[in-house]
C-alpha cells in the first residue's frame, strides 16, 4: 500500500494495530480482546472514508465482516471486566465474600460457554487474507484516477496533481459530513438523556461519545490539529461513562443471582451487595451530569473547527484558521485544563 498521503498512512495505522494485537487474542488474553475489538472499531469507521472510490457493495461486505467480529467480542468484554470488578471488591473490606464469590462463579460460567462458542464460530479466521482485502481496498479506484494524469510530460503532472486534489477532497468531504453525523447523534442522546438516571439513555451517550471520538481520531490522523484536543476530553468522558456501564452490568448479574432459587442464605448478602453497587452507579451519573458539558463542547468544535477545517481548501486554510470560529473557544480551553473527576479506563 502506498503510504505517502495522509488518507494511505491513517489507514495503514489502524490496520497495523489489528495485526499487532491479534496474536495475543488468539491466544486467549484478556487484553488481547479487547484490543481487538477497538481496532476492529476504529476500522469500521475508517472504511467508508478510505473506500470511498472502491465499490460499495464491496465496502459493505468488508464493513459486515468488521461487525461481526466486534459484536461477537462484545458479550465476552464485558464479562471479563465483570471478573475483574470482582476480583477487585473481594480485597475490599466490608463486602461479603460469600456473595461475590457466588456471582463471580455464575460470570466466570457464562464467559466460559462465550469463549468455547466464538472458537467453534469464529468471525474472522485467516487475518491475513481479510487484511489484504482491507488493503486493497485503499487503492480501488486510485491507481484509475493516477492513470488519467498520464500523457504530455508537463500537462500529464499538471492534470494528475488536479486529480489528487480532487480525490482528497473527496474523502476529506465524505469524513466531514461523518462527523457532522456523529455529532448530531451525540448531541441527541445527550438531550435525551438529560439530568435523570436512566441507564438505557446513559447507554446511547456512551455509544454515540464513543463513535463520535474514533471520527475525530480519524480527521486527527488526517492532519487537523483541532481535533486532538477533542479526542482527549472525549475519551475523559467515554472512560467515565464506560465504568459507570460496567458497575451496571455486574449489578444487572449480581440482581439476577439475588433472584435465583440458588442464592438460600446468601440472599442478604446479595441484595446488600446490589444495593452497594446501585448507590456507585448514581454517584457516578452525578459525576457524569456534572461533566456533560465537556460533551456539547466537543460537538461545537466539530461544527466549527473540525469540519470547516476538513472541507476549506489548502490556500484558504490559514484565512479559515484566523477566524474567531476555528480557534479554541476560553470553554474548551477551560475543559481541556480540568483534570477534575478523571475516570479509570477506556472502552
Amino acid at each position: 500500500m502506498n503510504t505517502s498521503t495522509p488518507r494511505d498512512r491513517l489507514w495503514r495505522k489502524r490496520l497495523n494495530e489489528l495485526s499487532a494485537v491479534w496474536p495475543d487474542f488468539v491466544s486467549g488474553r484478556t487484553g488481547g480482546l479487547h484490543k481487538t475489538r477497538v481496532a476492529s472499531r476504529r476500522i469500521r469507521e475508517a472504511l467508508p472514508i478510505v473506500g470511498v472510490t472502491a465499490p460499495t457493495a464491496k465496502v459493505k461486505k468488508l464493513n459486515k465482516k468488521m461487525r461481526a467480529l466486534t459484536r461477537s467480542l462484545g458479550p465476552i468484554r464485558e464479562l471479563d471486566v465483570e471478573l475483574s470488578l470482582l476480583e477487585d471488591k473481594s480485597k475490599t473490606d466490608g463486602v461479603p465474600g460469600r456473595a461475590i464469590e457466588m456471582v463471580r462463579r455464575e460470570v466466570a460460567s457464562r464467559r466460559q460457554v462465550l469463549r468455547q462458542e466464538l472458537a467453534e464460530n469464529a468471525p474472522v479466521t485467516d487475518l491475513k487474507k481479510l487484511l489484504k482485502k482491507l488493503e486493497r481496498l485503499a487503492v480501488t479506484g486510485n491507481d484509475d484516477k493516477g492513470k488519467k494524469g498520464k500523457g504530455h510530460k508537463g500537462k500529464g503532472h499538471r492534470t494528475q496533481g488536479k486529480v489528487q486534489r480532487e480525490f482528497e477532497a473527496q474523502w476529506r468531504g465524505v469524513l466531514a459530513t461523518r462527523l457532522m453525523r456523529r455529532a448530531k447523534g451525540l448531541a441527541s442522546a445527550l438531550e435525551d438523556a438529560g439530568p435523570v438516571y436512566a441507564p438505557e439513555r446513559l447507554h446511547e451517550v456512551r455509544i454515540s461519545t464513543k463513535k463520535l471520538r474514533y471520527a475525530l481520531e480519524i480527521a486527527r490522523d488526517a492532519g487537523v490539529a483541532t481535533a486532538t484536543p477533542l479526542v482527549r476530553i472525549l475519551k475523559r468522558h467515554q472512560e467515565r461513562l464506560g465504568h459507570l456501564h460496567d458497575l451496571q452490568m455486574l449489578l444487572k448479574h449480581v440482581r439476577e443471582t439475588e433472584a435465583s432459587p440458588t442464592a438460600g442464605s446468601r440472599i442478604n448478602d446479595l441484595t446488600a451487595y446490589a444495593e452497594a453497587l446501585d448507590r456507585e452507579c448514581r454517584r457516578l451519573h452525578a459525576d457524569f451530569v456534572e461533566h456533560r458539558g465537556e460533551a456539547t463542547f466537543v460537538v461545537r468544535g466539530v461544527r466549527h473547527q473540525v469540519v470547516p477545517a476538513l472541507t476549506t481548501a489548502p490556500r484558504r486554510q490559514a484565512h479559515v484558521a484566523g477566524t474567531p470560529a476555528a480557534r479554541p473557544s476560553t470553554g474548551l480551553r477551560t475543559v481541556l485544563s480540568s483534570s477534575k473527576g478523571r475516570p479509570r479506563r477506556a472502552k
